[in-house]
């Protein structure tokens, strides 16, 4: 199997910019612990403060697929889900030569 690469960009509904940042924070050490993860990182738009991208690369579907059912993963969007306005996810694979 090939790795995935993930990104996940995420707006925050407004006022609700810093409680969604701070739950974003407490994903990451949980889940770059994961035996399958290669790189678990999240970025803050400097032009737009609400929008948030995690760039993350996973060792295969199976890794990915385990890091979807961890406890820490539904505990964040649990956590997450009323301070979301917009969602995109993006399945990705290198492709260049």
């Amino acid at each position: 199997m090939s790795v995935i690469i993930v990104t996940a960009i995420l707006e925050a509904k407004p006022g609700s910019e810093e409680e969604l940042y701070d739950a974003l924070l407490s994903v990451l050490a949980p889940s770059k612990s994961e035996s399958g993860c290669i790189q678990y990182d999240l970025h803050r738009s400097i032009e737009v403060p609400s929008t948030f991208v995690f760039y993350e690369q996973w060792r295969d579907k199976h890794a990915l697929d385990e890091h979807l059912s961890s406890s820490h993963y539904k505990d964040y969007r649990k956590q997450t889900e009323a301070l979301i306005l917009n969602r995109t996810v993006h399945l990705l694979k290198l492709v260049n030569p």
